[in-house]
């Protein structure tokens, strides 16, 4: 039986093959190729619903990921992107907008994931270290052959953070996103927070915030801890005075389970922690148990999806990391 560790692996090894293969050949490859090696090998040790709709709207289109444990469900919106390498700089085209598209994808992929209670994060596909010519990847970064930036091929990174004017070389990529395979790595530190933010924590956040996670919780933390980074790094950084965000329903088993949060908006213009941790919940919503139980109707559910959601995923993430190098 393959593991989930096993299987996004597969994922990767497979992608970075087919990405190899064409880089050799001076073909391109395109988002939807690499997006259907790595939803095949998921697969193997998750619950994969494609939706049959027209080869055009499938193109770009985005999956509904629910990575599940006994605790919890934390829920993305993924969409695709391409690096183009053009001399030290990189892109992805994070402001694309096709002539036929009255909104820009970007905008689209925020303005779904709310409607459906989702985070809004990129894929990230990076090709071969070759084609980006083995930029460093960290501190133990080991030039050609370095495995941190083999696994880097396949990356994800929260879409607040995907600010063309800033993410446009290695160090800026590296730095807000995190290899797929390394996703429910338990943090090994505590999240980075602006000093002035420690007060507004209530207890449950501050406890997720500073100790060890596992699961879905460190699923959580390693997207919400590349924002923290981001705001702490940021030049003023002194958080909004406005007042906490306390939602109502605290004791409701079924929604979010951080329900005050603080108000601190960044430059992004919204509250960055209810935007990261909202989509965390107690219980993942009834479409994904449905999926789960196996008793649901794939048109049906289709139907009840935006037209730009291609499939859903989920994946029972593992309690405790295995070692699968």
């Amino acid at each position: 039986m393959t593991t989930v560790e096993g299987a996004f692996k597969r994922g990767r090894i497979y992608a970075e093959r087919h990405m190899a293969a064409c880089e050799h050949a001076g073909l391109r490859w395109n988002e939807t190729s690499i997006t259907e090696i790595v939803m095949s090998q998921a697969a193997l040790a998750a619950t994969v619903v494609p939706f049959t709709q027209p080869a055009e709207a499938l193109s770009g289109a985005d999956w509904v990921w629910w990575w599940i444990d006994a605790t919890g469900g934390y829920g993305m919106l993924v969409q695709a992107k391409r690096l183009t390498v053009t001399g030290n700089g990189w892109s992805f085209g994070f402001d694309y907008q096709s002539k036929s598209a009255p909104h820009q994808q970007r905008e689209m992929l925020f303005s779904t994931a709310k409607t459906l209670d989702l985070l809004p994060v990129y894929a990230l596909y990076l090709g071969t270290g070759d084609y980006r010519g083995w930029e460093s990847c960290s501190e133990s970064h080991q030039s050609e052959g370095c495995l941190h930036c083999i696994k880097r091929s396949v990356s994800l990174i929260p879409a607040l953070l995907a600010e063309q004017l800033i993410v446009d070389d290695a160090a800026s990529t590296y730095e807000r996103s995190i290899a797929i395979e390394d996703l429910w790595d338990p943090p090994r530190s505590e999240s980075l927070l602006i000093p002035a933010l420690r007060p507004q924590l209530a207890p449950e956040l501050a406890e997720f915030l500073k100790h060890e996670q596992h699961g879905t919780r460190a699923v959580t933390r390693q997207m919400i801890d590349r924002v923290l980074r981001a705001r702490a790094g940021a030049f003023g950084a002194t958080p909004t005075i406005a007042a906490n965000l306390s939602r109502s329903g605290n004791h409701d088993m079924l929604g979010p389970i951080f329900n005050d949060v603080p108000a601190d908006a960044g430059h992004w213009g919204l509250n960055y922690f209810d935007h990261m941790l909202a989509p965390l919940r107690h219980a993942p919503p009834a479409y994904v148990l449905e999926i789960m139980s196996g008793g649901f109707d794939v048109e049906r559910l289709a139907s009840e999806m935006p037209d730009n959601v291609a499939g859903i995923a989920i994946v029972r993430v593992p309690q405790q990391r295995m070692n699968e190098e």
